[in-house]
């Protein structure tokens, strides 16, 4: 099960500085998960992942950490899950806006989180 937390953390840190060369990509990528099926697919992963990270948890180096993000990836998967289809298109909608700057800083947060997901398994 760590060695899933640590593809998905290079996975991320991948994204992160994808998003950074190329912050247009972000929005691109956003747009993928627009339609309706590709929302619930990509609710039903967050709740996988989750799963995946709450199992892991205890045979990484920061269990809290990694306990923190699998509950914040089950909250994300249920939020997705429950909320009605035009309010995830508003908030997809919401970060389809954001500014090139915006989203080069967010890269960062994007690319410390993969780290410290990396680090805590």
């Amino acid at each position: 099960m760590v060695i899933l937390v640590r593809i998905l953390g290079i996975s991320i840190v991948g994204l992160g500085i994808i998003f950074m060369i190329d912050p247009k990509a972000m929005k691109t990528y956003i747009s993928f998960w627009e339609p309706i099926k590709r929302i619930r697919s990509g609710a039903i992963l967050s709740l996988v992942i989750g799963v995946i990270f709450l199992l892991s948890a205890s045979q990484g180096r920061l269990p809290l950490v990694i306990n923190i993000f699998g509950i914040l990836a089950i909250i994300k998967g249920a939020f997705l899950l429950a909320a009605g289809q035009q309010k995830v298109r508003s908030l997809l909608g919401f970060w389809k806006q954001k500014s090139d700057k915006f989203v080069r800083f967010y890269s960062l947060v994007v690319l410390a989180f993969g780290m410290l997901l990396i680090y805590s398994t």
